[in-house]
């Protein structure tokens, strides 16, 4: 079964993003501790964006690692936290991605 990969796009507040960025961080350790279903996790910043904009890479093993991830308790602590602080101007947008080539380095570890 090929990988499943996903973009995810934040868009935290101005006034937030340290706050955002911190949240991320926590994000990651859990992931990285907690859900060996997840190949890749990381997140990025837009480097020239008028708006605070930041990018999650997101590439599972498959559906079921997905779905864990999706209704793991830190996901849910995300949600909360975020509404709770109003840290983000938009919705978050998560983006499942369809390959069409493996000619990428990722690939190579896969």
């Amino acid at each position: 079964m090929a990988p499943l990969f996903f973009v995810a796009m934040l868009y935290p507040k101005p006034d937030k993003l340290a706050r955002v960025e911190e949240i991320a961080q926590s994000i990651c350790d859990y992931v990285k501790e907690n859900e060996p279903g997840v190949l890749q996790y990381e997140w990025f910043k837009v480097a020239d964006a008028e708006q605070p904009t930041l990018i999650v890479w997101e590439c599972y093993v498959d559906q079921a690692a997905v779905d864990a991830h999706k209704t793991s308790p830190k996901m849910a602590w995300l949600q909360e936290i975020s509404a709770k602080e109003d840290n983000f101007a938009a919705p978050i947008k998560v983006l499942p991605l369809a390959e069409f080539t493996r000619g990428g380095i990722l690939s190579r570890a896969l």
